[in-house]
């Protein structure tokens, strides 16, 4: 593995000043307890969350209030939610095991998927929608159809603990897996075989990781840095230094942004290509942690929830103050349901963190252009004609926990399942503990 190369210091790397502290559009709160994960509709319009109350909630980007009823359904603490490419169905993992879907608009499919032994933490679909994967407290990956539920692959027996993380690969021919075990694992999707690693040296559990748009590359969380590997060798290309533990990152599918977010509530971007922060980073209120972060699809809105028990959206124009809109805001047309196979990157891409925008002209092909920016956007190649949405499902909507966190993440380490009030109770005392230990460090 060749050396990683050498951090730029805080100095070198610095932002411009904010002229003021931003403030967020909106905070959507009424979930009676942590928040592990949420997607962002193709609307751009709505959000989804799940919980460790049990229910999910849909939210107006613009209005900022709850849309109906709390969705309610069995099967306990809801761990993992994942958007379908084509944008109809939410799939839901839950504390039983159990693999739920529901639509949009809160109808739950009545076949409920078994097949794991333990909390499902991760999901994934496939590009061409036609598979959902995912992983579980018992150490497993099951690959279904979509429609059926038939396992078609696994259990692959990934040796990771819990499999905290999944990522379906841009072309749909890999899968990224990164576990409790500090490591991070690439498999090849129609046979479960182990492509690259695992990958080690993560200096704590791997709790997130995204692929670049190309394939190239992948990007995790694990401790007090965000890593970039290519994904074919594993090699270790560059870290994103912070100064508390991260628990989930993102990449904005407009243009080259890293986001992180984290312990103490820190939310940092990064430019991906010039590796420097893009604005100062800014703790949500309270600083408490943070489990999950997502970009709409169309890149106007960043948004993060956790421990607090609410998703916080912000215009990300107001997080780097640096960057500015050159045209006016409006929804991107919603794409339709036929696919194109995606095409390897021409060579006029020079990285894997740009996108090759559909044929038509966008308003947001702008968005972060600015003279005191490195942001470039992604060039416009009517020869290319990928589906923003059957990307951007697979490569933002998994951000599970981190088992480190003073949270329930902790779990005891029993062959037997305990009840749930000992359950509750065992996991209350882990809390307590692992935040005095992160004190101590």
């Amino acid at each position: 593995m060749s050396q990683l190369p050498a951090n730029p210091t805080p100095e070198e790397t610095a932002s411009p000043m904010q002229s003021k502290t931003p403030t967020a559009k909106h905070k959507f709160e009424g979930h009676k307890n942590n928040i592990q994960s949420f997607v962002f509709l193709h609307d751009n319009a709505h959000v989804v969350s799940g919980s460790l109350d049990g229910t999910m909630r849909k939210w107006d980007c613009e209005t900022g209030r709850l849309i109906g009823e709390p969705w309610k359904g069995n099967g306990g603490y809801i761990l993992a939610l994942a958007l379908s490419p084509d944008g109809k169905t939410i799939a839901c993992g839950r504390e039983d095991g159990s693999v739920q879907r529901w639509d949009t608009d809160g109808k739950m499919i009545k076949t409920i998927w078994t097949g794991h032994s333990d909390w499902v933490r991760s999901l994934s679909w496939s590009p061409s929608g036609g598979h959902i994967a995912s992983g579980s407290d018992d150490g497993t990956i099951l690959i279904r159809e979509a429609e059926s539920g038939k396992v078609e692959v696994g259990p692959i027996k990934t040796n990771q603990d819990w499999v905290l993380s999944l990522a379906y690969s841009p072309l749909g021919d890999r899968i990224a897996s990164c576990g409790n075990n500090k490591t991070i694992c690439i498999w090849d999707s129609n046979t479960g075989k182990l492509l690259v690693g695992p990958i080690e040296d993560l200096g704590n559990s791997g709790t997130s990781v995204v692929w670049s748009l190309d394939g190239s590359k992948l990007y995790s969380a694990s401790d007090k840095f965000a890593r970039v590997f290519d994904s074919g060798s594993g090699t270790l290309l560059h870290r994103f230094q912070h100064d508390n533990s991260l628990y989930s990152v993102a990449l904005s599918p407009k243009h080259n942004v890293l986001a992180c977010v984290g312990f103490g509530g820190v939310v940092q971007l990064w430019d991906t290509e010039s590796h420097k922060p893009l604005g100062q980073s800014f703790p949500q209120d309270g600083r408490k942690e943070l489990y999950c972060v997502s970009f709409s699809p169309d890149g106007q809105y960043l948004a993060y929830g956790g421990y607090d028990n609410k998703i916080t959206l912000w215009m990300v124009q107001d997080i780097a103050l640096q960057l500015t809109v050159h045209a006016p805001m409006s929804k991107i047309q919603d794409v339709t349901q036929e696919e194109t196979q995606p095409e390897p990157p021409s060579s006029s891409f020079p990285n894997g963190d740009e996108i090759m925008e559909e044929d038509r002209n966008n308003p947001y092909d702008n968005f972060f252009a600015s003279s005191q920016s490195s942001l470039t956007p992604a060039p416009c190649d009517p020869s290319r004609k990928r589906r923003l949405q059957n990307i951007f499902s697979n490569l933002s909507v998994l951000r599970p926990p981190v088992n480190h966190a003073p949270s329930v993440f902790m779990r005891p380490q029993t062959a037997t399942k305990a009840s749930a009030p000992q359950k509750k109770e065992e996991l209350e005392e882990e809390k307590n503990v692992v935040r005095m230990l992160t004190y101590l460090q």
